[in-house]
């Protein structure tokens, strides 16, 4: 059943077909303690963490990291239930393009050369584990890197 509320502005029932407010507040809460998580991760492993959340008009990069002279750009996905796939399935084309996008701003906006080295890498957590897919995808953006 999809919840619905009654406009005043309209005088008319909306039924909305998406997530409650609750539900995304929690997908939220859940998202940034993964996050959270995933950096912990990273820092054990000898990554230094540069920016959380990085966003920009082309899109959203979860975690910023830097290792072994790369500057790492790196998507969380946490899955509770695989019977929607497996995180990294959820990075599909377009989002890796979002991503790639978002990337070659961040690299402009703090002077970076477009040239400077540079890896992709998807995060994917579980109930028990972390495992870091790197270079998971190539840069397919709209800019030349």
């Amino acid at each position: 059943m999809h919840p619905m509320r009654f406009s005043t502005q309209t005088n008319k029932i909306l039924l909305f077909a998406g997530e409650s407010r609750k539900t995304k507040m929690n997908t939220r809460k859940i998202g940034t303690v993964q996050e959270q998580r995933v950096a912990g991760w990273l820092k054990q492993h000898g990554y230094d963490i540069v920016e959380h959340n990085f966003s920009c008009r082309f899109g959203e990069i979860d975690l910023i990291a830097r290792k072994d002279g790369y500057l790492i750009f790196v998507e969380v996905k946490y899955r509770s239930n695989l019977g929607y796939g497996s995180p990294c399935e959820a990075v599909d084309h377009r989002k890796q393009k979002r991503i790639s996008n978002a990337a070659a701003f961040y690299l402009r906006r703090y002077g970076y050369p477009m040239d400077h080295p540079c890896r992709f890498d998807v995060a994917q957590v579980s109930a028990d584990a972390v495992e870091l897919m790197e270079n998971a995808f190539a840069y397919c953006g709209n800019f030349s890197m």
